[in-house]
């Protein structure tokens, strides 16, 4: 169970996932996962959407790249790199200008 902190940008990549916020007392949220209909603290949740945009990614072509100890996905078409967010974005705006 992860315990990191999800800011903003966080939970628009879970909202996006399908992830579903919902209030879980004392001030603490949890989101419900599309997949299994589970709630679960927001560092697990962000965690598993994260792994499922690396799968789309790899799916995609994409090719995860270490530099300097980072972590990058190069674009098939272009080579450029880009972290993983970014990277995901790119794809899935892609995805939408090709429909």
């Amino acid at each position: 169970m992860s315990e990191r902190h999800v800011d903003a940008e966080g939970e628009r990549r879970l909202e996006e996932a399908g992830f579903l916020p919902e209030e879980a007392g004392a001030h603490k949220r949890r989101f419900r996962d599309p997949e299994t209909g589970h709630a679960m603290p927001p560092g697990t949740a962000l965690d598993k959407a994260e792994r499922g945009e690396e799968k789309e990614l790899a799916e995609a072509g994409w090719e995860r790249v270490e530099v300097e100890g980072e972590t990058y996905w190069c674009k098939p078409d272009s080579g450029r790199l880009y972290p993983r967010g970014a990277a995901y974005d790119v794809h899935k705006k892609g995805e939408d200008g090709a429909a």
